[in-house]
């Protein structure tokens, strides 16, 4: 059962730090909120000061005026103190305030609004009460050398207004600023992340047998300790790889020995045997025994090697690499009677490593010769398909069972022992190359169609 694949890194670091981000800007937003909203009573609370003063500046003309009439009887308390004129401009100026006059300890101009007359009371400074549902600021200035008492009062849902006015206003740059700090975050981490990203492409375009150590001193010093440890594997899978070619070796050597000697004593026994006896039967067949185990041995050498293989790209001429390959097994298959074809363009040009390519394209080449019918042709291309250069080889064998072909180790009815392991080190060698074996029945006959496809 495959493992479920974790959350992304960058995904994971990006929404936990855009949480905090958005945190953080509404609480900014919060306290500049709280701050404005203070400025805003502030300012409010001195307004309600001025307009006082104002008021006084205007009846003070009754106090100090040359007509005798404008002066202020002690026995008339509720003498008008503001002209017509005054108390129009005063209310023209701010509509939503009242205001009420105390002389005298009494109330001389009460204000305009029965109920606000109700909450409003002979205290000087600034008092908060109720009238009604809504709530009232007032500010009471005591003038002592005249006796007066002077209150003004506003309703708090003005100020209640503005303020909401003033947060409507800050909202539209706050999830600009958030929206912007996502954006710059996103490719801040992306971009710090990168360093992960190039970790994953040099690691993914080395082939298996590339094992040398990363180099610590591209990388940033937060992945030092994942490159350190992936070089303490590599170094660990490079030397069980040579252990493990060191041994094939040496069981290769210890096995080959006795088998030339059994296959000299074979020989000499078959020079005395009489060709026509069961002796000499036997013994023609021990031969083909101890042949078949002596190439058994040479190819699980080869696919154990295979393994170690240090792949050096370079260009490589198909055509010609092909043409080799056919020139050298010329001889194999006329004495099967099997003959070559080469269809391949003038000039196919392929960055690989020509060694296990030519293992790949020699093991098949084999292999179609010991399975392509008597007389047949073993037919080899170069082209391009699927869009990648591929090299085809066809052939007239007795093909492959279609629940074989994807994981081909042999083919039909292949009586050999080991006769498979041809296709397991032609599919290993192309999977070194970091290509792909594809292996499939002809449709126009029997025969078997094996395309190797290149990396790009």
């Amino acid at each position: 059962m495959k493992g479920r694949i974790g959350r992304s890194l960058t995904g994971a670091l990006y929404v936990r730090t855009l949480l905090l981000v958005a945190v953080t800007g509404m609480l900014m937003a919060g306290v500049l909120f709280a701050i404005v909203r203070a400025d805003i009573n502030q300012r409010a609370d001195q307004q309600l000061i001025i307009a006082t003063h104002v008021l006084h500046l205007l009846m003070r003309e009754e106090f100090t005026g040359d007509d005798p009439k404008s002066q202020v009887s002690h026995d008339n308390p509720y003498r008008r103190l503001l002209s017509d004129e005054d108390l129009s401009a005063f209310r023209a100026s701010a509509a939503w305030r009242q205001f009420a006059v105390y002389h005298f300890g009494s109330l001389t101009v009460p204000p305009t609004r029965g109920d606000v007359g109700k909450g409003v009371a002979a205290i000087p400074g600034f008092r908060t009460f109720g009238v009604g549902s809504d709530k009232w600021r007032s500010y009471g200035l005591a003038v002592p050398e005249q006796r007066l008492l002077i209150v003004v009062a506003e309703p708090m849902q003005a100020r209640a207004g503005l303020i909401l006015r003033v947060g409507e206003q800050l909202i539209g740059p706050i999830m600009l600023l958030i929206l912007g700090s996502a954006v710059l975050l996103w490719l801040t981490l992306r971009r710090g992340l990168s360093a992960v990203q190039q970790l994953s492409a040099m690691l993914g375009s080395r082939s298996a047998a590339e094992l040398k150590p990363l180099h610590l001193h591209t990388m940033p010093s937060d992945l030092a300790p994942i490159v350190a440890a992936l070089n303490g594997l590599l170094a660990r899978v490079r030397a069980a790889i040579e252990h493990e070619q060191a041994f094939a070796d040496h069981a290769a050597h210890q096995l080959r020995t006795p088998l030339a000697a059994l296959k000299l004593r074979a020989q000499l026994l078959l020079r005395r045997a009489s060709p026509d006896s069961e002796e000499h039967a036997a013994l023609s067949d021990l031969l083909e025994s101890v042949d078949r185990g002596s190439d058994t041995i040479t190819q699980m050498l080869q696919l154990a090697r295979l393994d170690a293989t240090a792949l050096t790209r370079e260009p490589v001429d198909l055509r010609e690499l092909a043409s080799e390959v056919i020139a050298d097994r010329a001889l194999f298959a006329a004495r099967a009677g099997a003959d070559f074809s080469l269809t391949a363009p003038d000039i196919a040009i392929a960055s690989t490593d020509p060694t296990p390519l030519r293992v790949a394209l020699a093991t098949i080449i084999d292999n179609a010769v010991e399975h392509a019918a008597s007389g047949g042709t073993i037919g080899v291309e170069v082209r391009p398909v699927s869009g990648r250069l591929a090299l085809v080889v066809s052939d007239r064998g007795p093909g492959m069972h279609p629940e074989r072909l994807s994981g081909a180790a042999g083919r039909d009815g292949d009586p050999r022992p080991g006769g498979g392991l041809g296709l397991a080190i032609a599919r290993r060698a192309v999977t070194v190359l970091g290509g792909e074996l594809r292996l499939e029945n002809r449709s126009d006959g029997p025969g078997l169609r094996a395309t190797i496809f290149l990396p790009d």
